[in-house]
């Protein structure tokens, strides 16, 4: 293959990889919080609603009595319940839990200048789903060069701290998740997850993830056969730790991968899972195909 040909599929791997592994991390119950500039934006909205409304009252208390519209008309025109100002009130909050001095105060943090060292530690620990509104706070402002550098600086400081490490990767993931001409970042991740993994065979995040992104490789490349590798050791470390309802994805994924080249060893697979798993619907009805 010609070097320009491997870039361009490293390129496109990476950038497949980031949107696949980042939307496998995202909590499954858990909603996306609204970005900055929507908050400044809907904010923005709310005053220039309250100025024209109020302009439109001051101009109909002021506007003289047309001969076409009876005094009992202009009332009814002009006059509000209590009841729907109550209903409109109780919509507006239900969308805007804290009321006005909350979406005020959220507006007011998301102009406020990008604090590094303040903002860095919020960030650890914290994949892109996990915390989206802080990694699009550091996008927004230009300043996720100096976060991963930070991150970079740490890790080096700390070359045996597993969640050190893992912060990194995740800067790296977070960065290729809003700008995927950031495509080296999904090479740098996988470095990372392979040194944590020396560090620790059993850490469950990093060989997921990293099984993950090969799956979205390229069959040419062959890295399908290393992401059932790290599925299989996936499973097998499993049956030694607590059940947790991310690890079902394992099952799924495994089977899914054996299921053309080996059907009934992918239908043990989600069995096991399905066993492990009762309440996986997608574990159960595969198990059950």
């Amino acid at each position: 293959m010609q070097p320009a040909a491997i870039v361009f599929v490293a390129m496109f791997a990476a950038a497949a990889t980031a949107v696949g592994a980042s939307l496998l991390l995202r909590p499954h119950e858990a909603a996306t919080p609204p970005a900055s500039d929507d908050l400044r934006q809907e904010l923005a909205a709310l005053r220039a609603q309250q100025t024209e409304l109020t302009r439109r009252l001051d101009s109909m208390r002021n506007a003289p009595m047309t001969a076409s519209a009876a005094p009992g008309e202009a009332r009814t025109a002009l006059t509000v319940s209590d009841e729907q100002v109550a209903a409109a009130v109780e919509a507006w909050l239900q969308r805007h839990p804290g009321g006005v001095a909350a979406v005020a105060a959220n507006a007011d943090a998301a102009a406020a200048p990008f604090d590094l060292a303040r903002e860095v530690p919020k960030l650890a620990g914290k994949n892109y789903w996990n915390n989206t509104e802080a990694w699009k706070r550091a996008f927004a402002a230009g300043q996720m060069d100096a976060v991963v550098a930070e991150f970079e600086r740490l890790a080096k400081e700390n070359p045996n701290d597993i969640a050190t490490q893992m912060s990194l990767a995740n800067a790296y993931m977070a960065y290729l998740q809003m700008d995927q001409s950031k495509w080296q970042y999904s090479m740098k991740a996988d470095g990372v997850f392979d040194k944590v993994l020396s560090l620790d065979p059993t850490h469950w995040e990093s060989r997921f993830t990293k099984a993950v992104s090969y799956t979205f490789y390229p069959d040419f490349l062959g890295k399908k056969k290393d992401a059932i590798k790290h599925f299989e050791t996936l499973v097998q470390q499993q049956d030694t730790m607590p059940v947790d309802a991310s690890q079902a994805q394992t099952y799924l994924y495994l089977g899914n991968l054996l299921e053309e080249r080996d059907p009934a060893r992918a239908r043990e697979i989600w069995a096991k899972g399905a066993r492990r798993h009762p309440d996986n619907a997608e574990l159960l009805k595969k198990a059950g195909s």
